[in-house]
């Protein structure tokens, strides 16, 4: 099967573009490197130098008549979204619409979509937080989250299209960024490998989520 992997050359897509060669598909990925590098590009993929949001992206699609598309890509800055909605937006909305208008126009059959838990559900009612907890997101990027799988309902009624949201809790495993104040797994590791002394906020009694990224591997 022709697959596309929006975000391959990052964390998480890349390891789910080495599962899709692996299991013999015909692997494509569209990154625009603004946070992926191409150390993690698998060999065997094609690969596309473009954002998500642009015109040879969707060009893409009638070039290469996609079965499955794989969607990671996507601004993942929380405090970027509170700052820029509308940077925020633009890619993680009218970017994700311009794949999906662009597949429907060409026999798209199946979306993927990596999705968010605790940015889309907000503050906790219960936990532990299962699929019908209320969504209430409070920050931009969480409700483009949300709004993506409102949209990915929508391709359904309306089009047929089969597709599956992730909300993935925090991700770790290898490929994973150390820098910057995301993926604590990562950061933690390489401070005690180098020596230093992990900054930790408050007290250290908070609780998070973990997936190891092959689980999240099989759940795609």
């Amino acid at each position: 099967m022709k697959t596309l992997v929006t975000g391959g050359a990052g964390f998480i897509g890349s390891h789910v573009a080495d599962a899709l060669l692996a299991d013999g598909h015909d692997v494509h990925i569209l990154d625009d490197l603004s946070s992926g590098k191409k150390a993690n590009l698998p060999d065997g993929a094609t690969f596309h130098e473009a954002a998500i949001e642009s015109d040879d992206a969707a060009q893409l699609f009638e070039e290469e008549q996609f079965a499955a598309l794989f969607h990671l890509a996507a601004q993942m800055d929380v405090r970027k979204s509170v700052e820029d909605p509308v940077f925020d937006a633009n890619i993680n909305v009218l970017g994700f619409l311009n794949l999906m208008e662009a597949g429907r126009r060409n026999g798209l059959e199946k979306v993927v979509f990596s999705s968010t838990g605790g940015a889309i559900y907000g503050e906790p009612e219960y936990t532990p937080q299962d699929e019908e907890h209320p969504t209430n997101p409070i920050s931009p990027y969480g409700i483009t989250k949300l709004v993506a799988e409102k949209y990915l309902h929508f391709y359904h009624l309306q089009h047929g299209l089969q597709y599956v949201a992730l909300r993935y809790a925090n991700v770790y495993g290898p490929r994973q960024d150390a820098h910057g104040d995301a993926g604590v797994v990562a950061i933690f590791s390489r401070a005690l490998l180098s020596g230093e002394q992990p900054e930790i906020y408050g007290d250290g009694k908070q609780t998070r989520d973990y997936v190891f990224v092959e689980d999240v591997v099989r759940a795609n």
